[in-house]
């Protein structure tokens, strides 16, 4: 059984990316770490660097690193390519 990505691949490593959330949020990330496991685990999902969420109260700050599972992601579009 292979993981369902949401469509990250390793190219998508270091790009900006805006990232549409499945409770309706979009962030902006730089995208740092792909986690994929075979079989899949819990732990697959994206690393990344949070630059820019539409929340204003919002526990996460701004340039810290957080992990989310692919589970939880909608879609997503580069914003930015280095």
């Amino acid at each position: 059984m292979s993981v369902d990505t949401r469509g990250f691949t390793e190219k998508h490593v270091g790009h900006r990316l805006s990232v549409k959330l499945n409770d309706g949020e979009t962030i902006g990330i730089q995208l740092l770490e792909l986690t994929v496991c075979d079989p899949p685990e819990p732990c697959c999902g994206i690393t990344y660097r949070l630059l820019s969420t539409e929340r204003a109260k919002d526990s996460r700050q701004l340039g810290e690193v957080y992990w989310t599972p692919f589970g939880e992601i909608r879609e997503f579009d580069v914003t930015h390519v280095e």
